[in-house]
């Protein structure tokens, strides 16, 4: 529409309402600067690629919040929130478009203080846009500060994953009152000491099992082999014991006929027999 470049503002604004054709009307929002005109276009046009051209033109924050939280169309719900600065603006939209994980989501990937993303964790209802928030959080004291506090066993897993701090994930390792977030703390923890003492006194046998996986230490597996009142805790001290003499002794010792298959079949492993 290149004969629109020489047309005023008020000949374009007619364009952009009453032209039939929606790329025309989109060509005129393209050069209108009425900010007045775009919100009403971003309002009122049939057509969501009309809508979108105006609402990527729009400065008005609170009109843009009122579109990103209302029209009917994705892109356009996209385009209000790319025009969106305040994170504290965002922080509404996603709380009212719960529903809209993507939307949500990339008002998320815009917020930049860590505070208004771990207000959000707390208030939020919907787990998976938790879940990106707390993805989102970037700062170590705040993702330590859900781990350990937050109601949601999922929601602390999920700051659990991106903690470094090795005394945060000791404490969660041996503190957390739920068993799945503690094995997942022990998968992150390097301390061999701390990972020995949390196979031989953790009360739940999947967290002393995720702490065995993490032993090479033979002396220490064999002693759980025959001291860990849980089957399969047991086997996981089998299935990392690799020193095939030390397993030949452990045979003449144990009556148990599946365990000596098992250890039977573990030196065969070792030995390159199988």
């Amino acid at each position: 529409m290149k004969q629109a470049r020489g047309l005023s503002q008020d000949e374009l604004a007619e364009i952009a309402l009453r032209a039939v054709h929606y790329q025309s009307r989109a060509d005129a929002v393209g050069l209108i600067d009425d900010q007045g005109v775009l919100m009403r276009v971003a309002q009122s046009d049939p057509d969501h690629f009309v809508r979108q051209t105006a609402v990527e033109k729009i400065t008005d924050q609170q009109a843009l919040v009122d579109i990103a939280c209302s029209d009917p169309d994705y892109y356009v719900r996209l385009a209000a929130v790319k025009g969106i600065t305040d994170s504290r603006v965002l922080s509404g939209i996603i709380m009212k478009s719960q529903d809209d994980y993507y939307i949500c989501k990339d008002a998320l990937n815009k917020i930049r203080d860590n505070d208004v993303l771990a207000s959000l964790v707390e208030a939020l209802t919907d787990r998976d846009i938790k879940s990106a928030a707390v993805q989102a959080i970037n700062d170590q004291g705040v993702l330590a500060q859900i781990a350990r506090n937050n109601k949601d066993f999922y929601v602390r897993s999920d700051a659990l994953k991106k903690i470094t701090d090795q005394e945060v994930l000791i404490q969660i390792a041996r503190n957390d009152g739920d068993y799945y977030v503690r094995a997942l703390a022990v998968q992150q923890i390097d301390d061999p000491g701390v990972i020995r003492s949390i196979a031989s006194d953790d009360p739940d046998f999947f967290v002393r099992g995720q702490a065995v996986t993490r032993i090479s230490d033979m002396q220490v597996l064999r002693e759980i082999f025959f001291k860990d009142p849980d089957f399969e805790v047991r086997r996981k001290a089998l299935d990392n014991m690799d020193d095939a003499d030390v397993l030949q002794g452990l045979l003449e010792e144990v009556g148990d006929a599946y365990m000596q298959r098992k250890i039977r079949f573990r030196i065969e492993e070792l030995r390159g027999l199988v």
